[in-house]
């Protein structure tokens, strides 16, 4: 008997090592899977934000109904369209948007977007990013516009502020 009890003790603390490791493997396992790794930016992007504006900026009506959120390299001329039509719409109608302009590159706007999961172009109005058009067409307002394969067209943003705004009249 005395011979089979040092066996045990073995085949148990050998047991008991394997558990651990294998616990401390799921533990960095998950901690490996929930890490954040920052997709890789295209180059005409991080040229646009290393050239373009780093500081936020603002136009429109603090009071207004409608807020728009843009994060995104604004240098790039896509980007410069759908700025353009916002600045235009601001003009032709005073009071019904505040326009936030917040360029990737800036540390406190890359923050704050990748709090909430975003690393790329965005742009919400009143905290959403997805819409319905009139017309029925669905868009999501992230990443680059206006090309074959794109997830909205410029156009569409000024689309989603007058559906926005028509249904205010109600």
């Amino acid at each position: 008997m005395r011979g089979g009890a040092p066996a045990r003790r073995s085949n148990a603390l050998f047991v008991i090592v394997v558990v651990i490791l294998v616990a401390a493997l799921a533990v960095e396992g998950f901690v490996l899977l929930r890490a954040k790794s920052k997709p890789a930016r295209p180059a005409e992007a991080e040229a646009a934000i290393a050239e373009g504006p780093t500081k936020t900026e603002a136009f429109g009506q603090p009071s207004a109904p409608i807020k728009l959120e843009f994060y995104a390299p604004l240098a790039l001329e896509w980007h410069q369209k759908t700025i353009g039509l916002l600045r235009k719409y601001d003009k032709e109608h005073p009071g019904r948007i505040q326009v936030k302009l917040m360029p990737m590159g800036n540390s406190e706007c890359d923050r704050e977007m990748e709090d909430r999961g975003y690393t790329c172009a965005v742009i919400f109005i009143n905290a959403k990013d997805e819409f319905t058009l009139p017309d029925g067409k669905q868009v999501t307002l992230q990443k680059k516009p206006n090309t074959t394969d794109s997830l909205y067209n410029s156009e569409d943003v000024i689309a989603v502020l007058d559906g926005l705004w028509a249904k205010r009249g109600r």
